[in-house]
């Protein structure tokens, strides 16, 4: 729509500008109107008589990245009233205007579009009228008009009205509205607003409704505002007809890729359906007031010196992710958007202690400095006796050289200050010092002795432990370990000289020694204890990698190059206690669990892993940790997690993503208890998704929610209707 006003670039010219008065036939022609126009037509003449440049046949017009086509082009020097004919074609960057005639008046950037047709390319909206009115540089009237975001002559959907105005980079109303599915009309509006922005910049967003059981009749109605090249922010009115108001807040900001932030929040002052889902049996209380604070944030800091990371999520209870999962401001999309910016997701929807952390770090070539807080909101109870870290302060020396001898030192240590209001508090300092030897005996075998000494100090306030222990103090240990490696490899060519294709089998068996001594804690604070457990303990394994090579072309010179994937890791892990084989006890279990660890990742879309653990003497695994992800270039995706272990977890997750055709989808999620022999989520889903629009039909049975939802989408609009039992 922008770029009618650019036909003035095209035709304003002085006489003496083109003093053609015979036609010139088929040749590209460079005048100067304002800057270099070409001009491309099988004829171009001026008539002097009637002041009017005319071009005619295939012609073609081009300033700049602006190009205008037709089979007739006429400009009066005069009024300088241009007039396009026959297949008008108008294009720049952004917009490109279509019709079977144009007239625009050049000094008042006015004209009229007959069976005209507007395409806006960053929103890919559609406008088409019989006659579209420009009514200046940026506005147009259309009579009997219609708006749409699909392709093709004739769209899935459209939006048709009696009057149309529509300002670019701003807001196009209709009036006497219909929305249509092909030609059948669906809704009837008085009244429409849509957005025409194609810029970043303030304004309402498209609104979104929804009807379910549980909530009623909701409304979503999003308005941005711009805060600078930036910043921006979003404010979310969101009415639901069962609960009330709920108000929500998001965001952003964006320096460059390392320095961005995503801040999110909603309030709902009281939950009118608070009393009645309790009574239900669906939710665990009764809420009035609900809130859920999240956001994202990473951040270079003193010149890129220290990097700042951040991950916040505070909810209000226990049932509030799980009740408002879906909608602008749900669990789904606020987790994807985040994902989106930031590569790193929230807690599960699922997960009663929700995980905050805020980390400051800096990296030297020897030492490492890190600074943070670490809070747990525990919705299931009473949140005052979690224990928090605030703040953990660490340093660490990384391990180097002592001079010119064969000894090698390194440093850790932390400060961490224990917070909550119910229960044990206090201080605890960590000064962790150790040196090492490390020794290689003709690149066969590598052993490598260290000696560690843990040093604490701490002050606690209050304890829960018996007696009367000392409330500051210093504990102390140290620790000897010793381990013993070495590392071969082989190399096995499974390809031919045109197609070479090599695997390196490298492995590394080891064997570590561990002691500390035992200590008598009776007087130390819980918080300040190490654990009285002395450790005589002898452990050996094997670590196993796969890597392949391959020759591919650079993407950039295309020369031949050497491609390494490390496909296939196999760690093997066992130990042996000493000192409980030398306790005089006959029922002692001085075996260590037998683990294993694998990982395969043959292809980009193909990926193993598992973790397990074997009693010898029970015959039993005490722990499988299973997942198996697979896709393909069709869409088609499946995950299994399968979690295993003592302490009563048996559970399997289920995703299944299945593209039926190019549009169409199914979806199954699933996460099963095997132990109480019941699924605590299921989720049934049918979805089609066109190049503009979409919807997706689905059953949730979990916890707290069962029924069915339908989301409907357009393309441009977002998310627009839900419906749910």
């Amino acid at each position: 729509m922008l770029l009618l006003a650019g036909v003035a670039g095209f035709f304003c010219l002085p006489q003496a500008a083109l003093a053609l008065t015979a036609p010139s036939s088929g040749t590209l022609m460079r005048v100067d109107a304002q800057g270099p126009v070409d001009v491309r037509a099988d004829k171009v003449f001026y008539n002097e008589k009637t002041a009017t440049y005319s071009a005619e046949g295939e012609v073609e017009i081009a300033r700049g990245t602006t190009r205008l086509m037709a089979d007739r082009v006429s400009l009066n020097a005069n009024t300088l009233v241009a007039e396009a004919q026959g297949r008008v074609r108008l294009s720049s960057p952004t917009q490109v205007v279509t019709g079977k005639s144009m007239v625009v008046d050049l000094n008042n950037n006015t004209g009229k579009i007959y069976d005209g047709r507007i395409f806006i390319k960053t929103t890919n909206y559609y406008i088409t009228g019989g006659e579209i009115a420009k009514t200046g540089k940026d506005t147009y009237h259309i009579q009997k008009g219609s708006f749409t975001t699909c392709d093709g002559a004739n769209p899935a959907w459209k939006v048709t009205g009696e009057d149309m105005k529509v300002t670019v980079e701003g807001y196009g109303t209709v009036t006497n509205g219909a929305f249509r599915v092909k030609d059948f009309p669906i809704l009837w509006t008085p009244y429409l607003i849509f957005p025409t922005k194609t810029k970043r910049q303030s304004g309402l967003l498209s609104p979104a409704f929804a009807q379910t059981q549980r909530d009623g009749f909701s409304f979503s109605l999003p308005y941005y505002q711009t805060l600078g090249e930036d910043q921006d922010m979003t404010l979310v009115l969101n009415y639901y007809s069962k609960r009330g108001l709920d108000l929500g807040l998001e965001y952003r900001y964006s320096m460059d890729d390392q320095s961005k932030g995503m801040f999110m929040i909603d309030y709902m002052p009281d939950d009118s359906n608070g009393e009645a889902l309790f009574t239900e049996g669906a939710n665990a209380q009764v809420y009035h007031s609900r809130y859920w604070l999240r956001g994202m944030a990473d951040q270079k800091l003193f010149n890129g010196t220290m990097d700042l990371k951040a991950n916040i999520d505070i909810v209000s209870d226990q049932d509030y992710l799980r009740e408002f999962t879906f909608g602008y401001s749900g669990y789904n999309a606020s987790d994807r958007r985040l994902a989106e910016w930031f590569g790193r997701n929230l807690d599960p929807n699922t997960s009663l202690v929700r995980t905050n952390t805020i980390n400051l770090s800096r990296s030297w070539s020897s030492a490492t400095f890190n600074a943070g807080v670490l809070y747990y909101d525990d919705t299931s109870g009473n949140n005052k006796s979690t224990l928090q870290s605030l703040p953990t302060i660490t340093f660490d020396a990384t391990t180097q050289q002592l001079g010119n001898t064969a000894l090698y030192f390194g440093m850790g240590s932390a400060f961490t200050y224990y917070y909550r209001e119910e229960g044990s508090t206090g201080a605890i300092s960590d000064v962790n010092p150790y040196i090492s030897l490390p020794l290689n005996f003709n690149d066969y075998i590598e052993f490598e002795p260290t000696f560690t000494w843990y040093q604490r100090f701490y002050a606690v306030d209050t304890d829960d432990t018996a007696g009367d222990p000392q409330s500051s103090g210093t504990n102390q240990v140290y620790n000897f370990s010793a381990t013993a490696s070495t590392y071969l490899y082989r190399v096995f060519d499974f390809g031919t000289a045109d197609n070479p294709y090599k695997i390196k089998h490298a492995y590394r068996p080891f064997v570590t020694y561990d002691y500390r001594p035992s200590l008598d804690e009776d007087d130390i604070p819980d918080l300040a204890q190490f654990g009285n457990d002395r450790t005589n303990l002898v452990s050996y394994g094997i670590k196993n990698t796969l890597t392949s090579k391959t020759m591919a072309p650079n993407a950039e010179t295309g020369e031949m190059e050497g491609v390494y994937r490390e496909f296939l890791r196999l760690n093997l892990y066992h130990s042996f206690d000493v000192a409980t084989y030398r306790n005089d006890d006959n029922d002692n279990q001085y075996w260590g669990e037998v683990s294993a660890s694998v990982e395969y990742l043959p292809t980009d879309k193909l990926y193993f892993q598992n973790t397990t653990s074997w009693d010898l003497y029970d015959n039993t695994f005490t722990r499988i940790d299973f997942l198996a992800r697979a896709s393909d270039d069709r869409g088609d995706s499946i995950t299994m997690d399968y979690r295993y272990n003592q302490d009563g977890v048996k559970q399997l997750n289920t995703w299944l993503k299945v593209a039926l055709t190019q549009e169409w989808y199914a979806g199954f999620i699933n996460r099963h208890d095997f132990d109480g022999g019941s699924d605590f989520q299921t989720q049934y889903e049918l979805g089609y998704q066109s190049q503009c629009w979409g919807f997706k039909a689905f059953y949730v049975d979990d916890i707290t929610t069962r029924g069915f939802f339908l989301v409907f989408s357009l393309g441009g609009f977002g998310e627009i209707l839900s419906l749910g039992q």
